[in-house]
């Protein structure tokens, strides 16, 4: 029974080996020089130059297209759900300034219809996981945020950030600064919170991570910067 994992990585090496080149790598068109792609397998993909697949293309607008069929086996370690996700190789702390820049919008064929577009995700001093901060999702079709209220990391409180957003384009800011954590949906300030009881260090995150296990789904990208 050992051998199952191994065995389903293999063959989901060898199905991404034959996407691989598929479309146009999005690596031409953003500057994904800081990140890795995590994709079922699970397995990372580094560096991204050159590197395109179904799970994750360039389309004929120049948008950055994360696909996914949630059934699909290989979810990354202590996770539930499988992934088409970057992941932002600076871990960071929250008394620091960053702000991750995007622009956004989803088609989703999900039961239940949840994906995780953008997020602040913890991670423990000696690299084990920890706590999500901050989830930012499509959630029946609106924009939410769903953060993490104390460390714990057990509750989740959610803010409707923009009703109806869906396959609509929304531009989305992220900043932390000095303890505190705000969030602008099209250029309009949404949320704002002090966030001095998050012991985590952090990284960014950005991409397609359903919450379900059955239908697809399709992210794009227009926009996507680190600062």
């Amino acid at each position: 029974m050992k051998a199952l994992p191994l065995i389903a990585a293999l063959v989901s090496l060898l199905i991404t080996g034959a996407r691989a080149g598929e479309g146009t790598p999005p690596a031409s068109a953003f500057d994904l020089r800081q990140w890795k792609l995590q994709i079922p397998g699970p397995l990372e993909i580094k560096p991204l130059a050159g590197y395109s697949s179904g799970y994750f293309f360039l389309n004929k607008s120049r948008e950055m297209v994360f696909r996914l069929d949630a059934a699909e086996q290989g979810a990354t370690t202590n996770a539930h759900y499988v992934r088409s996700e970057l992941r932002h190789n600076l871990n960071w702390h929250i008394g620091e300034s960053h702000t991750m820049s995007a622009e956004v919008r989803g088609v989703s064929h999900l039961e239940p219809d949840k994906v995780t577009v953008l997020q602040i995700h913890g991670i423990q001093e000696d690299g084990s996981d920890a706590p999500p901060l901050l989830r930012v999702a499509l959630n029946g079709g609106d924009l939410v945020a769903m953060t993490k209220p104390d460390n714990d990391g057990e509750r989740t409180e959610t803010t409707l950030l923009k009703k109806a957003a869906g396959a609509n384009w929304s531009k989305v800011e992220i900043t932390v600064k000095k303890g505190q954590l705000a969030i602008s949906v099209d250029s309009e300030q949404r949320f704002s919170r002090s966030i001095a009881y998050w012991k985590f260090p952090n990284y960014f995150k950005a991409g397609l991570y359903p919450q379900a296990t059955k239908g697809t789904s399709e992210v794009f990208f227009r926009r996507l910067s680190v600062k």
